[in-house]
């Protein structure tokens, strides 16, 4: 090192004078435009033969001599951008710019896309879907993840670009694909179905899992979906409930505030509300002759497991209920109770119990 800036020092004032010829120096970059983490060739040619030295940014960064035939080479690895000149003692070479090509690496999984971006700090990485452009964050490692949505059934196309600083060269990554909507029931599984669940889980719609499988749970929210927007109770996914499905937002409670479970006996629902929001929505069937009291009740008494044949339960006014039960159809069939699927009783009751607010409407 002590060396390398000794160099530094006496090529600095070494210029050529009056009293000899300065040396022809000459040098190029092979590619001026380099990958990052790439190797970059820079070569030239001295006469007479010379020690020759790399200088990048006024800094010595590298050394060797010339060739018998006047020719030196420097092999660089592309890590950022910058000029470069070719000196010896007696003369030195026309500055040779080279700009770098950042790496831009991306991945689409459904709604989630993630990627990497080589140097991090090579520019601000952009996203552009559904016609509307935001800037991505990017970690010190260069990693980026961003939730885009659920994609409505068509084309799309997805644009990853990085806008570049001063020295690297704007890159960019495209998806192009197509969503068809199939209509999905019991025993459905594959990419539809998950997308389906993701959905109705952004939306509220209570389920036991988020995966790539159409079972009893899955039917369960369809059902809890179809009511509440007045669909066809069937449990079936069809091109209808796709469009509903895609354009529809949250469900909004009845009461705007506070914390409460809202029981709807029109509708076969139950809202979880949490400070005047709907945090899930869950099918139940309520009283077959309608005889579900109406009004503000508070929940007296709560029963971990069984209770005679319901499950979880939490009365809210005499034997009145709302409870886990094996069979919850898609209309009013219990005693007065308001039945829920066994899966989400003991939940319910954990995260309510003694003491909640139940709001009963016809």
């Amino acid at each position: 090192m002590r060396r390398v800036a000794l160099l530094a020092a006496l090529l600095a004032v070494a210029a050529p004078g009056p009293a000899w010829a300065a040396d022809a120096v000459t040098l190029s970059a092979r590619p001026a435009v380099a990958v990052y983490d790439s190797t970059v060739r820079l070569e030239g040619t001295t006469v007479p033969l010379a020690e020759v030295f790399l200088v990048q940014q006024s800094t010595v960064v590298a050394q060797t001599r010339s060739s018998p035939n006047g020719v030196f080479v420097f092999e660089r690895v592309a890590r950022r951008p910058g000029t470069f000149q070719a000196r010896t003692f007696g003369g030195q070479s026309a500055e040779v710019a080279v700009r770098i090509r950042p790496r831009l690496r991306s991945e689409l999984r459904g709604s989630t896309l993630t990627g990497r971006l080589l140097p991090a700090r090579s520019g601000t990485v952009a996203v552009r879907v559904r016609g509307r452009t935001r800037r991505v964050p990017v970690g010190s490692a260069g990693r980026f993840r961003v939730r885009l949505g659920a994609f409505r059934a068509g084309p799309h196309v997805v644009r990853v670009s990085l806008q570049p600083v001063a020295g690297y060269l704007a890159v960019a990554r495209r998806f192009s694909f197509r969503i068809h909507r199939q209509a999905l029931g019991l025993g459905s599984r594959g990419s539809g179905v998950l997308a389906l669940k993701r959905r109705l889980r952004e939306l509220g719609f209570a389920l036991p899992h988020v995966d790539s499988g159409y079972g009893y749970g899955t039917f369960e929210a369809v059902l809890a979906f179809q009511k509440v927007h007045g669909l066809a109770r069937t449990g079936r996914v069809d091109a209808r409930f796709w469009r509903v499905l895609e354009s529809t937002s949250r469900p909004r409670p009845q009461v705007p505030r506070g914390d409460y479970l809202e029981v709807s006996k029109s509708r076969q629902t139950l809202y979880e509300v949490r400070d005047g929001q709907v945090v899930n929505v869950i099918h139940v069937s309520t009283g077959a002759t309608g005889n579900t009291p109406v009004g503000t009740w508070h929940v007296y008494r709560e029963v971990f497991g069984w209770d005679w044949v319901l499950y979880h339960p939490m009365y809210f006014l005499r034997g009145f209920a709302i409870h886990g039960y094996p069979s919850v159809p898609a209309y009013p069939a219990s005693h007065g109770c308001v039945r829920i699927p066994l899966w989400i009783a003991n939940g319910l009751r954990q995260r309510w119990g003694f003491g909640s607010v139940v709001r009963v409407y016809g």
